[in-house]
């Protein structure tokens, strides 16, 4: 029996969609400050600054993140608050599980690209008016 819940795997759907987004989520939610700079974020999740400013801009956008001052501070809603205590506390315990469901649902988004994109291809499309050829 899988210990990922269905609220866990809505989050990695989004909007912690990404190893960058989840790592960050994760140092922002045991941060002893609760804030850190993207340069802090980077060094401690090992990433470049420019992937950790991309993936808070997502999670700005998102409603998890608020930046200010040049800090970050992680701002779950509140109806999600108890399922990133859950997702944190997994991560905690079983990593494998959690960057193997990340990586499941990734590769089910790119398939469904691919065979939206194979669909797309297909299509019929009319001809303009006027053209005979």
């Amino acid at each position: 029996m899988s210990r990922v819940t269905p609220q866990i795997r809505r989050l990695l759907e989004a909007p912690l969609d990404t190893f960058e987004k989840l790592e960050i989520c994760m140092v922002l939610w045991t941060a002893t400050a609760r804030t850190q700079s993207p340069r802090e974020l980077a060094a401690r999740v090992q990433l470049p600054v420019e992937l950790v400013d991309r993936a808070l801009e997502d999670l700005v956008a998102a409603g998890y993140v608020e930046l200010a001052g040049g800090l970050a501070r992680l701002t779950v809603p509140t109806a999600q608050h108890a399922d990133v205590q859950a997702l944190v506390e997994l991560y905690a315990v079983d990593r494998i599980l959690i960057v193997r469901t990340l990586s499941e649902l990734a590769m089910n988004r790119v398939r469904s690209m691919a065979a939206r994109a194979f669909a797309d291809a297909f299509q019929l499309r009319r001809k303009p008016e006027g053209d005979d050829g």
